[in-house]
């Protein structure tokens, strides 16, 4: 789903729009103005307690290798140090660490990696001296929607997800004109949310943020 499409089912859902193009006017210009910060709203929602967004970053440490960072990667030399990476000054949007999806290629093993701390929320601390590819599943935050986003932006959540979105901007937008069809949308959106949380989680793909130490202690 892109912009377009979102601010234009936003609009049919309510009764705001004839035919298949956006056609802005008067009676609904004042809707597709609001629709930036309900549909953050509602991203916000979707993603942090129904389907989080899930990215990765890899950090590698090799022999002899000078320190390289590009948005896909950083790469640091081996070293009698323990590293302190700032995880949201690599990852884009970076909003927790779910610490069963930290994995380690080393010497040819890919598992778990075992030594690692995490302080605060996003400094994850790695020793300089085990060498190989730390591969990091992180959840993001949504994108930001304004009112410059152009219309074919894509938006970042998995299609059930994206799907809810119009339900919840009719639902916020509608409340002072048709209360009870605003209720029956927000309804509906809270009864598509509870599904989506369940089949994410039927999926096995339940996201746990937190700090889990695999060898010192947190659990």
């Amino acid at each position: 789903m892109n912009w377009r499409e979102c601010k234009l089912i936003a609009l049919q859902t309510m009764f705001s729009n004839e035919g298949a193009d956006i056609n802005a006017d008067d009676s609904n210009q004042d809707y597709i103005d609001a629709m930036p910060g309900k549909a953050n709203e509602a991203m916000q929602q979707l993603a942090t307690v129904g389907r989080p967004i899930l990215k990765q970053f890899q950090i590698a440490i090799e022999t002899g290798a000078e320190e390289a960072v590009t948005e896909e990667k950083v790469t640091l030399p081996a070293a009698e140090v323990r590293y302190k990476l700032k995880l949201t000054a690599y990852c884009p949007r970076f909003r927790c660490l779910e610490p069963q999806r930290l994995m380690l290629d080393s010497g040819g093993v890919y598992d778990q990696a075992d030594d690692w701390d995490l302080e605060g929320d996003d400094v994850l601390v790695l020793p300089g001296n085990i060498t190989g590819t730390y591969t990091i599943w992180y959840a993001a935050y949504p994108q930001v929607i304004d009112a410059g986003t152009p219309d074919d932006t894509v938006i970042e959540l998995a299609p059930e997800a994206a799907a809810l979105i119009p339900l919840y901007i009719a639902a916020e937008l509608y409340k002072e004109d048709e209360l009870a069809m605003a209720t029956m949308f927000r309804n509906e959106f809270e009864d598509g949310l509870a599904k989506l949380q369940l089949s994410y989680a039927a999926s096995g793909g339940a996201f746990r943020c937190g700090r889990t130490r695999n060898t010192t202690g947190w659990w």
